[in-house]
């Protein structure tokens, strides 16, 4: 019997959207380091090098976006959660409550 690889998956911190992030400054890098190189040769690449960080800023406001509703989401979870605590407390306690008033009366 022969195994089956696991499949392994380029990741930084186990999170997609920070290895989205950190492999398109990468490749926004190489495209500026490859303008400068060109605009060393005197090609003009600025069209391209002005919309590589352009398309870079998007996609970074984009992901500050998605981080600020994760920890919305998160803070609302955690709030529900805790409505939910107080209502079994409550209610055990009524249920206390009930039950020594009955053994007393």
């Amino acid at each position: 019997m022969s195994e089956r690889k696991k499949r392994r998956r380029f990741r930084i911190n186990d999170d997609t959207m920070t290895t989205i992030v950190v492999s398109s400054l990468l490749f926004c890098v190489a495209v500026v380091v490859a303008g400068m190189v060109l605009a060393y040769f005197g090609v003009d690449v600025s069209a391209i090098v002005g919309n590589a960080l352009t398309v870079f800023g998007t996609e970074l406001g984009i992901c500050g976006v998605m981080t600020i509703f994760n920890r919305w989401a998160d803070r609302q979870d955690k709030q529900a959660e805790k409505r939910q605590e107080r209502r079994i407390k409550k209610e055990e306690m009524r249920n206390e409550r009930e039950r020594s008033e009955r053994s007393s009366g």
